[in-house]
């Protein structure tokens, strides 16, 4: 039945692995590898009619007008803006985004966290125990990373705007710092969290520094140093697996809902 027809979009691998579990749930998928509007990819929309349609992790390039999709039609969205979102909620198409789903986003930064410490010491060549840390951002995936961190024996600090995020890190025993002072002079990693661009490479000569936050990256200056690294999509890319289980978790959750 139409009604049961979920179509993935992305060539995450996450997404191809959830396709699979969602099968195996009994729900009837398909799947198109691309990251971006097409001819070939409206086709299938308008051949296949699909119910629910899972966009890719990061925003579709291009777009496909509503007009080709039924009116029951239900979108998943990963990374959007409202600009892109826009002509699909005018015309009445529900969206949902699983990466505002709560226990996603939990699975995700847990996930994120535990990629990070495979690319630090992939990287470095460094042991965590006794190295110092600023975490920039103290949300899901700046808590997770602090966490983690601290249980192997780093030294962390966090960096953050929000009092109530200070108060809860301090509440944690770690050091805090606002977000534009730098008060360690002791040589540093920096682990951005933060989807903004706040830093400034003048202000901070870090070890390195190792940004997990989605585009455009924490840098104000637009040439980058040789010791910033940009890691975005790190569960896809890491634990393909569990990434997909969480995918799926959450579709299923909103699904049922």
């Amino acid at each position: 039945m139409n009604d049961e027809r979920w179509l993935f979009i992305g060539k995450d691998e996450r997404l191809l692995r959830c396709r699979k579990a969602m099968q195996q749930l009994g729900h009837v998928c398909d799947i198109v590898q691309t990251d971006r509007y097409s001819d070939s990819l409206e086709r299938v929309l308008i051949d296949w009619k699909p119910a629910h349609i899972v966009l890719p992790i990061l925003e579709l390039e291009g777009t496909f007008p509503p007009a080709v999709l039924e009116a029951h039609t239900q979108l998943y969205t990963g990374v959007v803006s409202e600009a892109w979102l826009k002509p699909f909620k005018d015309a009445g198409i529900t969206t949902h985004s699983y990466l505002k789903e709560e226990l996603f986003i939990w699975e995700n930064a847990r996930l994120t966290a535990e990629a990070f410490i495979k690319i630090f010491y992939l990287e470095t060549s460094q042991p965590i125990l006794n190295q110092y840390f600023q975490v920039a951002g103290y949300g899901r995936i700046g808590k997770a990373v602090a966490d983690l961190l601290r249980a192997l024996g780093g030294k962390v600090t966090v960096l953050a705007r929000s009092g109530a995020q200070l108060g809860e890190a301090a509440a944690r025993g770690f050091e805090t710092s606002q977000l534009t002072s730098f008060v360690h002079q002791t040589p540093h990693y920096i682990v951005n969290t933060i989807p903004a661009k706040w830093l400034t490479k003048a202000n901070v000569a870090p070890l390195h520094i190792f940004d997990l936050a989605s585009a455009p990256g924490c840098l104000i200056d637009d040439q980058v140093p040789e010791y910033y690294t940009i890691l975005p999509g790190l569960p896809g890319k890491h634990f393909p697996a569990a990434a997909a289980t969480a995918l799926q978790g959450a579709l299923q959750r909103i699904y049922r809902r």
